[in-house]
């Protein structure tokens, strides 16, 4: 906003308020003491008084009406620049735009254009426009009339953006070749299959048709090849042909960034098939299964175990390495296969895409820990970083010269001359992993975006140290429940025995739970020890021991089993010694009598009385009375008396 003003300035101004021209307007600046006011009255050089200098006032000096227009016109000034700008840059874009979309030879004439659109400008400043007009047109052999229309294009244009303004105006072809349709429908169809036949052999096959049915017009193969591609897109045609995971690669690949988390916040795991052959415990050959699990910032694996196959056994094992190891995370992510989604890893979690999901099924190790699980594709490197390192892995372990005749190929047809000379011992292969493991923990020039030139381990080992890093730690009694697999039973009704492979496991404390539904804690590896018993929200009932089966004559073990049931049974006795404090005689002297009760007796048929309105109820040596009577006039026997009492012959 303009601050100082002139004379001339405000007479142009031409607000009513003020005079309208610059006599009066210098006594309306005598008349209010303009001129005295030293804060808002200026001399500045440029005008034509004495010593060529001029006097400015500051705006405040002016009428209110006048300072609001001056504001006014100065914010509307404002936001008509900015829109200026903005549509300034808005024909700047669309200028480069289409420049850059242009042919090379329309970009070669534009830069043509500029060199000569330049020199008319140069020699404008020192000559007429006509004289440099002339001499360019002499020069550039470019007629004037296109030398006007070229300035006229460039005109109230930064200089940045000349040469996209004088690009040529190029359309290219428009026209279309005619097809008939139902040669273009067929082709189209033939070519956009997932079998991948060429067009040129889909071209022939429409040409034959089209010959028998006499189609026209139709155009030239290279024509209708173009027009495919145009119409249909590449990617649509990858898809039609080679399927959506090919078609999914031409879409970019999302960057996922890591420093968001620190070390031990976030891990992901996965299983890999190693292209070793091994031999086992047992004496048989396959290719052993890796499962580890990988801190995500840094990249470091924190665990791992091998086994025959991809389980939920060892998937445990490998949490529990990598809990005592270092600690709980808050989140990990990995693919929905049955050895992470089973029931011993996440049960209880409520949005599991794998097996039926009940209220009443145990928690699983990540669940009762509280750790996140995230679900992810398969085979789906950004969402785990894990899948890199399966490719180390291959390299640096399956190919390694210590393991040479054990390599089994990657496919089928990828077989290497020895194939299957050699097999490695499953304990020397574990070994041999577990050392390539530290290797690639600990190795330097690491390219991610948190390692930068140093290696995994150091990453984490300075994550984990940083200020304000906290990662929990398992206590004794949440790695005792780790190390034990989970599993809901229901307790048998009799007396709360549990049976679970074949074996029996009972405890005196679950005879209050039989029928119950229980979730019990065992080593899978070692079923004849004793289980731990829980409720389904986790609270511990007791240790039952497994009962052995013994043989059928074994004398001594009859002997120890009445010896326990005999002590089972006087520890219940003796309970029910102290708890039960009074005999069925003293409970029964504590009740007390009842109150004679007076009721309207209807009359016996049969019997000669006469009701007396209220009658009291028979006391004992009435009803005796009354029970003789009554035997003696149905001439049955009594009633009252059980027949083992009655007197022989009566």
């Amino acid at each position: 906003m303009q601050e100082w003003w002139s004379i001339s300035e405000l007479v142009e101004l031409g607000h009513p308020s003020l005079p309208d021209d610059e006599r009066n307007m210098r006594r309306h600046a005598e008349r209010y003491r303009w001129n005295e006011d030293r804060n808002r009255c200026r001399e500045t050089k440029g005008g034509g008084g004495v010593g060529g200098l001029k006097r400015e006032y500051h705006y405040s000096l002016l009428p209110p009406f006048v300072q609001n227009q001056i504001i006014v016109d100065a914010m509307i000034d404002e936001v008509a620049a900015e829109e200026r700008d903005e549509r300034s840059e808005l024909i700047s874009e669309s200028l480069w735009f289409r420049f850059n979309t242009a042919p090379g030879t329309c970009r070669t004439e534009a830069e043509r254009r500029l060199l000569v659109v330049q020199q008319l400008m140069k020699l404008r400043e020192t000559m007429p426009e006509t004289a440099a007009m002339a001499l360019v047109e002499i020069k550039t052999e470019t007629p004037m009339r296109t030398l006007y229309r070229w300035i006229n294009s460039v005109r109230g244009l930064h200089k940045s953006d000349w040469m996209p303004a004088l690009l040529p105006d190029h359309k290219g072809r428009t026209t279309t070749a005619q097809c008939d349709q139902r040669a273009w429908d067929m082709v189209v169809s033939d070519y956009l299959r997932p079998a991948g036949a060429s067009f040129s052999s889909c071209y022939a096959r429409m040409m034959e048709t089209a010959e028998a049915k006499d189609w026209g017009p139709i155009p030239s193969k290279v024509t209708l090849k173009r027009r495919v591609d145009k119409e249909i897109g590449p990617a649509a045609i990858k898809l039609a042909r080679e399927g959506q995971h090919a078609a999914a690669q031409l879409y970019p690949a999302q960057t996922r960034d890591r420093s968001v988390f620190h070390a031990m916040e976030a891990t992901n795991a996965d299983g890999h098939v190693f292209d070793v052959f091994v031999q086992y415990d047992d004496g048989t050959i396959g290719r052993p299964c890796l499962i580890g699990f990988q801190d995500v910032y840094s990249g470091m694996i924190l665990s791992h175990r091998i086994s025959q196959t991809e389980n939920k056994e060892t998937t445990r094992l490998a949490i529990c390495d990598m809990v005592e190891s270092w600690g709980i995370p808050d989140h990990v992510y990995f693919d929905n296969g049955r050895a992470f989604m089973s029931k011993w890893i996440t049960g209880g979690m409520k949005h599991r895409f794998r097996f039926k999901v009940k209220d009443e099924e145990p928690k699983g190790v990540l669940t009762q820990l509280g750790v996140e699980v995230h679900n992810t594709l398969p085979y789906h490197g950004q969402a785990k970083p894990i899948e890199r390192a399966w490719k180390d892995m291959v390299d640096r372990i399956s190919r390694h010269p210590a393991l040479e005749g054990a390599f089994t190929g990657n496919t089928i047809d990828a077989k290497p001359e020895n194939y299957r000379s050699r097999a490695i011992p499953i304990e020397e292969f574990r070994k041999f992993v577990a050392q390539e493991i530290m290797r690639h923990n600990t190795r330097k020039d690491r390219n991610t975006q948190t390692a930068k030139g140093r290696s995994f381990a150091e990453v984490f080992q300075e994550s984990i140290e940083r200020p304000g890093v906290v990662v929990r730690k398992a206590t004794v009694l949440q790695r005792q429940f780790l190390l034990l697999a989970g599993e809901g039973k229901t307790a048998r009704k009799t007396n709360g025995e549990i049976h679970l492979s074949g074996n029996r496991y009972w405890s005196e404390h679950l005879i209050a739970h039989a029928g119950r539904k229980l979730m019990i804690r065992f080593d899978p590896e070692n079923l004849h020890d004793d289980i731990f018993v829980y409720t389904l929200d986790g609270r511990f009932i007791d240790r039952a021991e497994c009962i052995d089966a013994v043989g059928f004559n074994d004398a001594e073990a009859a002997r120890e089993h009445a010896k326990l049931k005999r002590q089972f049974m006087k520890a219940n006795r003796e309970v029910l010694r102290l708890g039960r404090l009074l005999t069925p005689a003293q409970v029964a002297a504590q009740i007390p009598d009842p109150e004679p009760i007076y009721m309207d007796l209807p009359k016996v048929v049969g019997l000669h009385t006469e009701p007396s309105g209220k009658t009291q109820i028979l006391d004992q040596d009435s009803s005796e009375a009354f029970g003789r009577g009554l035997t003696a006039t149905l001439g049955v026997s009594s009633i009252f008396d059980h027949p083992n009492t009655q007197k022989e012959g009566g």
